[in-house]
Order: structure tokens, then C-alpha cells, then sequence
């Protein structure tokens, strides 16, 4: 058995470690420590350093940057200190003979625990001299040449320059422009003394540089860490927050109103207190809407001695301002964000380049697009709804047809047709086109007869997003190339390249309807939405979503209502492209819409905060987008896809810690008529006249009655293990007779729930399709498809 030996440099010695940090934090302790500063600034025999903190590492680095200071290559320099549990820095800035001394740590809050303590240049020359001379005659050998080369850089750069501290600082006001309802500003006192000769990259704090900015960016949060006073008014009323670290407090100022904003378009209370650069900010945003914002000044108590560690830090009184609109707020705080970056890019031409300053334009970026998006009200309403109307009418009489439903009044049998297998058969792109059957597979396309299951054609052709269209097969590839193929040969009629879709997943709607071109809707790229004549490939136009994250269409005569995860509804002409309606919510619209005749429901928001709402639901004029009622939903479910619509009630289901839901609205009115609970675990739900069919994944199928939520019939079907439920729930109704997915698929009722038959397959439907003649074809993930053809009926002839 072969061992393993672990060989280790062991020449590190501890007696050295503690000594030069614990002088280094003595040199600076005369000053009281900040408020929430780690008690060994004060008391350094307390400090934890890192197991592989190397001092002589840290001596050196802290004399390269002392002789970059003397020298006058850089004013400012940072030292890492390895201290636990996270590294903290010590920032040097030089000003005329003396050095100015912060201890900070970055981070999303950051901690200052001294800022700016004063040293005279040569009295910090001489202690590194004298800590580099000590950690010489300690440390191992192999240490030596590298304390002997920076003691050497060191003393080339001495002597520390004995001219007058340029400590000409000028009060420098940051306000915002215009008339905003919530006013931040602030006020600092900037230094504007000169940058240091012969440096090419001086960053003089508040000074002004004449050089270009460095070519490469980093993040320097110790050149933004300066004192100054903040102010917010709002109305009558203003606080001020004197000696604060301005950068600091925007920064997290920023954060939380972005979080406070999102929030309130959520309709979910917040609350958030904390502490950073001195101040205490707290945002508390109320289930009604309303936010309050506190406002105080942290101040540690004078402690005694340098060693004494101080724990009873003082708190000035906080204010609050118990009523502020929350876009306000936001408003006053991009506007203040931005006065903020203007000011110190003008004062440092070096900030261009702070990665730090970067990162904070960003966020004050984000909340003002956000607030620019939920304030932005530019709803529209159609003047001339009754074209519209008419075409939508006529459309509707000339398809109404009396349907029979002559199979829901006997038993159904079925007898096996044909079974085949498809290798890596796509469920997706597996479509029944009157006498064909198209599967989409991993590299080719599979024509079937559905009445032998014999292949017709068989085309290569890679895995993409499939739709079926009246002239062919639509399929849109990754790289946006949309082309047709015939149903008769398989062959590419046209293609059509698009921009690729960027982000989310690809949706669309085709139009065929009399009176209409025949179109593909389909997103493309990023946030547009492109029409394509089904016959030539041509585009007819384009429309541009402020966002895309996920697009959902729904066909209304005419019109093409977009849902596009923006907090608006638009309903665009199918002809041209035009936007002829506009809904605007502060919630956004996510979930399909429904509509049937002269009505339209949409849901806005997605409840996804369970016990804390932000759903609602609207009843919209389809044709001039004209609201008629709005009502929020319980908070105890989030929504799960579009409305379920009867003809006196509109039905929403939920998904909450009780199961599956589903909530009856009045269709005139709004008001609630009934709140139950369906099931235990997800479910598929649809409306069959004036029952609501529910099949979960648990095995039961129940119907619920549209007028009062009432449990008309139910089944729960035995048999099969847990996994051999199918992925789509989704029944198939056909001449009276619903197709029910389970482990098997069985045949039901729907008016009564009465049984009528059971498809026997020992394939799970992971797909189900049902043709005219009641006959059934059943897909399974694994690539098999069965045909079942259904057996003679008996029926009264009268």
C-alpha cells in the first residue's frame, strides 16, 4: 500500500505576525473608532488574523505603497489587510506633508472603521523603515532580499516632501434639477488641490486632473468614501443627515428604493432597516401602498481610553416621514443619483474609469427605467371600436356550427390500430393534420398515415420550434431561420431568416380566419414581434415590445392582443402591425388572456408572494380597450394561466399551499362568487359549458360547477406508479365525449361525468390527440405512438 507524505514550507514564524499589524493599528488608534467597527481597531491585541497572513508580504506591500506616496507617484494607495472573517484595506491619500489614513472594507455595505487619520509623511516613513529593519532581523532567511529591496525603494524615495498640506477644501453642493415632490441633495467639502507632479494617473480626491483617465478600470471605493451632509425634503418637512459618507448612503439608498419599488408593483408590503456610512435608512412599504422612510445619524460615544473598546454606541433620535408615494421617492432618488455621478466625474475625470462608480450609475440606471416603466401611462383607446365589432360578429356566425353529440350518449369501445416507434421523438413538434401525422424528432421529420401508421415521407431536418400552419409546417431553427414544409412531400417551400430570439422561449399565433391573410405571428430577437405571410415568406411588419421576456397572443377578430411581461396590454392590428389599444397597470401582464365575444380578461401580476397578493384581474372591452372592472385576487394562491370563461362567470385557477384552486368571478360585476379548493397537487382545468373540469396529477378528475363552485361529480382513477402519469394533463373533448390523460386514457361524460369507455393502451399519453371520428392517438415520451380506432355505436333513429 503505497502512502502519501505532505511536505509543507514551515519557515513562516508567528512571532513576527502579530507585531507589525498590532503597531500599525497603534500608530492609528488615537481617533475613536466608527460605528460599527470591528473592536480590534481599538484594541488590537484582539485581532484576527488569516492562518496564511504573511506579515512580511504586507510590511512590503505597505512600504511600496509609502514610497509611491513620497515619491509622488500616486496620492492615494491601498494595502490589503488579512484580517478575519473578510480582509479589510487601509487606504493612504497624501496631502501636502502629511498622509491621511482610512480602514474600510468594500462589499455591498460597506464598513469604515477609521476614516481619514492624520500622520505626518515622515513619521510614517520612518515607522515602516523601523518595522522593515525589525521584521529583517526576525524573519528567515529567505525573506531577507525582499524586506532589503523595499527598504531600498523606500529610502530612494525619501525624503517625504516638507511643503504646506494643499488642504484647500471648497464645499461642493450635488442638487437635482427640476421640481421633484421628494428632494435629496447633499453637500461635501471636496479637495481641489492640485495632483502630484510627474503622475500621469493622479486621482486627487475632489482635485481636478487634466490628464486622460487610465486605460484600465478597476473599483476604487476608497477615492468615493468622503464626509458631507445629506438632506431630504419632502414638502414642508426636510431632515438632515450631517457627517455621513455621501457615496455610501446613496448607494444604499438606491438599493432600497429599487427593492421598495418592486415591491409596490408587487403589491407586497417591505420592510428594510440598515446601517452604512454613519446613517440609518429604513423603507417600510404597507400592504395598502404607502411608504414611510426613517432617516438617522449613528454616532459613536466617547470612549475613555485609546484601549478601551467602546460597545455603547450612541444613536441620534430617527426621524420618519410617515407618507411618501413611492414613485416619489424613487424619483427623487435617480434624480439625486445622477446629480451625484455628474459631480464627481467633473471634480475626478479619473472616476471614468471606477468600477465602483460604474456599478452604482448601473443601479441608478435600472430604477429609473423601472419607475419609467410602471409610471408610464400610455394608455389608448380605440375611438372606432365598431369595425372591430362587426368583423369579429360576422366571423363568429359564419363558424358557429350545431356540434352532435351523439358519442357522449353511448359507450365507446376501442381496438388497437397500429403502434410504431420514433427514436428521440419531440412531443412538441408531434402534430395530427387531417389525414397525416407529423412527429419531429432529434435530426428528421416523420410523416405517418393515421389510418395504417405507414411512413409517407421522411425529411432531415434539425430539432427547432414547430408550429402547424394551414399551408404546412412552420419550424423556427436557434439561428431565426423560419421556413414551411409541405405536408405532401416534406420539402422546404420558403424560408425566412429572423433575428434569433434572445432570452425566453419562442411564442406565436397563426391567423387564418376568412377575410384575413393567412400570417404567422413569432417573436424574434430580443423584444419584437414579426408577421410572416404563410404563402411567400415575406415579413408584412414588425412590432417592438418595451419588454420580451415572454410573449403570449391571443387572436381577437382583427386585433392581436400581446402580452409581453410589461405592465400594459396591447392590442396590434392583424393587417398592419398598428397598435390600436393600450391598457396600463402598475402590475405587469404575464398569463394568456381570454376572451369571448364582446369581452376580455386579463390577470396582471403573478401572486407569486404567497399570503401577500399582487394579482388582479380585468375585465376589458376587447375592442376599444375600454376597462370595466378591476378586482384583486385572494392573496392566499398565485394564478395559473389564462381565465376560464362560462356565460355568467369568470373562473381563475390558483396554485398555493393548498393545492389547486379556483376562485368564480361574476361576469357583469366582479364580485366573488365562490373561493374552493379543488385538488391537493397541480392540475389542468377547463370549462365544458357550465362545468369546470379538473384533472390532477394525483389521479382525480372532478367537475366543478361555474355557478356556484360546487363538486358535481368525481373520479379518482387507480393504477400506475407514480411516475407513469403523463406530462400533459390536458383532457380532449370531442363531440360530447372528454378524453381524459392518466395512466390510461378513459372516456367520460362531460356534462355528468358519467363513464363511457377506456382507450386500452399500456402506453403512458404523454400526448393525446382525438380525430373526428372519436379515434385516439397516444404518444409516449419514450417514442412510441398507438392508434385506437373507436368501435361502432348504437343510436336512436326516431
Amino acid at each position: 500500500m503505497h502512502g502519501l507524505s505532505l511536505v509543507a514550507d514551515n519557515t513562516r514564524t508567528s512571532s513576527t505576525e502579530p507585531s507589525i499589524l498590532h503597531a500599525l493599528l497603534e500608530l492609528l488608534e488615537s481617533t475613536p473608532r466608527e460605528r460599527g467597527a470591528p473592536a480590534w481597531i481599538e484594541d488590537p491585541t484582539a485581532l484576527p488574523l488569516h492562518a496564511e497572513a504573511e506579515p512580511v508580504a504586507l510590511l512590503c506591500d505597505l512600504a511600496d505603497a509609502v514610497a509611491d506616496l513620497a515619491s509622488g507617484r500616486r496620492a492615494r494607495a491601498v494595502v490589503r489587510l488579512c484580517v478575519d472573517p473578510e480582509p479589510w484595506e487601509l487606504g493612504l491619500e497624501r496631502v501636502g506633508r502629511d498622509v491621511y489614513a482610512t480602514t474600510f472594507q468594500g462589499g455591498e455595505v460597506p464598513a469604515v472603521a477609521l476614516h481619514e487619520r492624520r500622520m505626518g509623511g515622515q513619521a510614517l516613513c520612518s515607522y515602516v523603515l523601523a518595522a522593515l529593519d525589525r521584521a529583517g532581523r526576525e524573519a528567515p532567511a529567505v525573506f531577507v532580499p525582499r524586506l532589503a529591496a523595499a527598504r531600498r525603494r523606500l529610502e530612494g524615495a525619501l525624503p517625504f516632501p516638507d511643503e504646506e498640506p494643499a488642504v484647500d477644501l471648497s464645499s461642493v453642493a450635488m442638487d437635482p434639477n427640476g421640481e421633484i415632490p421628494v428632494m435629496v441633495s447633499a453637500e461635501a467639502l471636496l479637495r481641489t488641490g492640485p495632483a502630484p507632479e510627474g503622475n500621469e494617473g493622479a486621482e486627487p480626491r475632489g482635485g481636478v486632473v487634466k490628464s486622460a483617465p487610465p486605460p484600465v478600470q478597476r473599483a476604487d471605493l476608497f477615492s468615493l468614501l468622503f464626509r458631507g451632509r445629506v438632506r431630504v425634503a419632502v414638502g414642508e418637512h426636510a431632515r438632515e443627515l450631517p457627517e455621513v459618507l455621501v457615496f455610501v448612503v446613496a448607494e444604499q439608498l438606491t438599493a432600497l428604493s429599487l427593492e421598495a419599488l418592486e415591491a409596490w408593483t408587487r403589491s407586497r408590503p417591505y420592510h428594510r432597516r440598515v446601517t452604512a456610512g454613519g446613517a440609518l435608512l429604513g423603507i417600510r412599504v404597507h400592504s395598502e401602498g404607502g411608504l414611510s422612510l426613517t432617516l438617522g445619524v449613528s454616532r459613536p460615544r466617547d470612549g475613555g481610553g485609546a484601549r478601551t473598546v467602546d460597545r455603547g454606541e450612541g444613536r441620534a433620535q430617527p426621524w420618519t416621514f410617515p407618507a411618501i408615494d413611492v414613485a416619489a421617492l424613487a424619483q427623487g432618488v435617480v434624480a439625486f443619483g445622477r446629480a451625484l455621478c455628474r459631480t464627481l466625474s467633473r471634480r475626478d475625470r479619473s472616476q471614468a474609469s471606477n468600477l465602483r462608480l460604474h456599478a452604482f450609475r448601473a443601479r441608478v440606471r435600472e430604477l429609473s427605467e423601472r419607475l419609467r416603466e410602471v409610471t408610464r401611462n400610455d394608455a389608448k383607446i380605440n375611438e372606432a371600436p365598431e369595425s372591430y365589432r362587426a368583423f369579429a360578429e360576422a366571423t363568429r356566425a359564419a363558424a358557429a356550427q350545431a356540434t352532435a353529440d351523439t358519442f357522449s350518449r353511448t359507450r365507446l369501445r376501442f381496438s388497437a390500430r397500429w403502434v410504431t416507434a420514433i427514436p428521440s421523438l419531440d412531443l412538441r413538434a408531434t402534430f395530427l393534420c387531417g389525414d397525416v401525422l407529423l412527429a419531429g424528432t432529434a435530426r428528421e421529420i416523420w410523416c405517418l398515415d393515421r389510418r395504417t401508421g405507414e411512413l409517407v415521407w421522411q425529411q432531415p431536418a434539425p430539432r427547432a420550434v414547430s408550429v402547424m400552419t394551414p399551408v404546412g409546417l412552420g419550424r423556427l431553427l436557434p439561428d431565426g431561420t423560419l421556413c414551411l414544409h409541405d405536408l405532401a412531400s416534406g420539402e422546404v417551400a420558403w424560408s425566412t431568416r429572423l433575428s434569433p430570439r434572445a432570452g425566453g422561449s419562442a411564442a406565436g399565433a397563426v391567423v387564418s380566419a376568412p377575410g384575413l391573410p393567412r400570417t404567422l405571428i413569432v417573436s424574434e430577437g430580443a423584444r419584437h414581434l414579426a408577421a410572416v405571410d404563410l404563402h411567400g415568406g415575406e415579413v408584412r411588419w414588425r412590432y417592438a415590445a418595451r419588454r420580451g421576456e415572454s410573449f403570449r397572443l391571443r387572436r381577437a377578430g382583427k386585433l392581436v392582443v400581446v402580452v409581453s411581461g410589461e405592465p400594459s396590454l396591447s392590442a396590434l392590428d392583424v393587417l398592419t402591425g398598428e397598435v390600436v389599444w393600450r391598457f396600463c397597470d402598475r402590475l405587469r401582464f404575464n398569463a394568456p388572456v381570454a376572451v369571448d365575444h364582446d369581452a376580455l380578461f386579463a390577470l396582471a401580476g403573478d401572486g407569486a408572494t404567497l399570503g401577500r397578493g399582487g394579482a388582479r384581474l380585468h375585465h376589458l372591452d376587447p375592442w376599444s380597450g375600454a376597462a370595466r372592472w378591476s378586482v384583486d385576487l385572494p392573496a392566499h394562491g398565485a394564478p395559473v394561466g389564462a381565465p376560464l370563461l362560462s356565460a355568467e362567470t369568470v373562473c381563475v385557477v390558483t396554485h398555493g399551499r393548498r393545492g389547486t384552486g379556483i376562485v368564480g368571478f361574476d361576469r357583469q360585476t366582479g364580485a366573488i362568487r365562490f373561493d374552493v379548493s379543488a385538488c391537493a397537487g397541480a392540475a389542468s382545468c377547463m370549462v365544458v359549458d357550465d362545468v369546470i373540469v379538473v384533472n390532477s396529477e394525483g389521479g382525480e378528475l372532478l367537475g366543478v360547477s361555474a355557478q356556484d363552485g360546487q363538486i358535481r361529480y368525481r373520479h379518482v382513477f387507480g393504477g400506475g406508479a407514480e411516475g407513469d402519469r403523463p406530462r400533459r394533463l390536458e383532457p380532449v373533448l370531442r363531440s360530447g365525449a372528454l378524453f381524459v390523460p392518466q395512466s390510461e386514457v378513459h372516456v367520460v361524460r362531460s356534462r355528468d361525468g358519467a363513464p363511457l369507455g377506456k382507450v386500452p393502451t399500456d402506453l403512458i399519453p404523454d400526448l393525446l390527440r382525438v380525430d373526428e371520428r372519436c379515434d385516439v392517438y397516444v404518444a409516449e415520451e419514450s417514442g412510441h405512438i398507438a392508434a385506437f380506432t373507436a368501435g361502432p355505436r348504437l343510436s336512436l333513429v326516431s
